[in-house]
Parts: structure tokens; C-alpha cells; sequence
């Protein structure tokens, strides 16, 4: 009985190193599932950094498309009331062009005085300004050359 009894005892000591044979194995197995896991934690973390960077370079380009736009509205904008402007001051000088010919076709005594009216123009507040009246041969002050004294001519 001895001997059954050993041989009962070897088996069971055989039965116990292969199940602990399997529960390593299932640790491992665990282990590298939880390994794979994690790795593939990581790489769907680091897509979802890639979108997230990629979705905001997507907003940034779309908020500098739209400051873009922003800039060229009020650049055409600034164009047009320049162009404006400048059609008033054409229409201003063709004003004053064809008040002149008037005055000369009224007044045909060159020896008179004839006097300028520059039209008044809109500001951009939308108020007019008032006309000048300019006499002929008028000269700005900052168009009228000084004395010199003769010591410092040449």
C-alpha cells in the first residue's frame, strides 16, 4: 500500500506542478493581453491627439480664411470709397471747370476781377462742407517767397 500510495502522492505533485503550469500560463496570457491592451490604449490615444491637433489646424486655417475674407471686404470696401472720392473730386473740378467757362462767356472783360468757387464736398460723416470762393491771382501765404536781405542773396 506504500507504494500506492506514493504513486498517489507523486501524481498528485505532478497534478499540482501542471496546474500551476496553467495558472502561469493564464497569468501570462493575461499579462500580455493586458500588455496589448495598454499598447493599444496608447495608440488610440495617440490617434485621438492626431485628430484633435488635425481638427484644430482645421479651425485655425478656417478662422484665418475668414480673417482673410474679413481683410479683403474692407480693402474693397476702403477701395470703393476711395474711388468714390475720387469721382467727387473729378465731378468737383468739372464743376468748377464749367464755372469758369460760364463766367467767362458772361463776363468777357478780361480786366475783371473772376473769382474760384470750389464746390463744398460731403464728409464722411455725411455733412457738407462750405464752399471757398477764390479770388484770381491768389496766392497762399506758403506760396509767396520771403525777402532775403542782399547779403545773403547769391
Amino acid at each position: 500500500m506504500s507504494d500506492i500510495q506514493e504513486l498517489i502522492d507523486d501524481f498528485k505533485k505532478v497534478q499540482i506542478k501542471d496546474d500551476n503550469r496553467e495558472d502561469e500560463q493564464k497569468e501570462q496570457k493575461i499579462e500580455k493581453q493586458e500588455k496589448q491592451d495598454e499598447s493599444n490604449d496608447k495608440i488610440l490615444q495617440k490617434e485621438q491627439s492626431e485628430k484633435q491637433q488635425e481638427q484644430e489646424l482645421i479651425e485655425e486655417n478656417k478662422n484665418n480664411t475668414e480673417a482673410q475674407i474679413d481683410e479683403q471686404k474692407q480693402e474693397e470696401f476702403k477701395m470703393k470709397q476711395q474711388e468714390k472720392e475720387l469721382e467727387e473730386a473729378l465731378k468737383n473740378q468739372l464743376v468748377i471747370q464749367d464755372q469758369k467757362e460760364e463766367k467767362k462767356k458772361e463776363n468777357p472783360k478780361s480786366g475783371e476781377e473772376e473769382q474760384t468757387i470750389i464746390k463744398g464736398t460731403m464728409r464722411s460723416d455725411g455733412t457738407m462742407r462750405k464752399d471757398i470762393k477764390v479770388r484770381a491771382g491768389y496766392k497762399n501765404a506758403d506760396m509767396i517767397q520771403r525777402y532775403v536781405i542782399p547779403q545773403k542773396r547769391k
